[in-house]
């Protein structure tokens, strides 16, 4: 993604480009792919904006998300924001703290969709575990 497709999708949603909004964007453009928290946007962005407020971020991440230029997802209470779009899932490894995308079969959308009264409109699958990197690292201790 660049940053004019971040800035067309909010203008498209009638949202105006402020200094703060485009401060966001940068950050957010700058971790495609990656996971990202609104505390490390908040961070990342006070930098060169001194007066944003992390509710600001929190609502110009909110807006990205209802202008459909970023996703979300819910784990160990932190509210994650990523910009990858494909059906997926996020693994979260409880030694190192990395997430990971993972592919999901999108025979698990059809199934339920196929199911009376069901229509799936969202998905977020989040699994925890740990990583390759850190497996090899446990399994490498005395």
């Amino acid at each position: 993604m660049s940053k004019e497709y971040y800035v067309n999708a909010l203008r498209e949603s009638k949202f105006k480009i402020t200094p703060q909004r485009l401060q966001v964007i940068k950050f957010v453009n700058s971790k495609t792919p990656g996971h990202f928290t609104a505390e490390d946007v908040f961070k990342a962005v006070k930098k060169n904006e001194p007066t944003i407020t992390l509710a600001t971020v929190y609502n110009i991440l909110k807006a990205m998300k209802d202008a459909g230029t970023i996703n979300s997802f819910e784990a160990n209470g932190t509210t994650w924001f990523e910009t990858n779009h494909e059906f997926h899932g996020n693994f979260i490894c409880r030694s190192c703290g990395e997430i990971l995308d993972i592919p999901v079969s999108q025979n698990l959308i059809r199934e339920m969709n196929s199911l009376e009264g069901f229509s799936v409109e969202d998905i977020s699958l989040v699994l925890s575990g740990v990583c390759d990197k850190c497996a090899n690292i446990q399994s490498v201790k005395p």
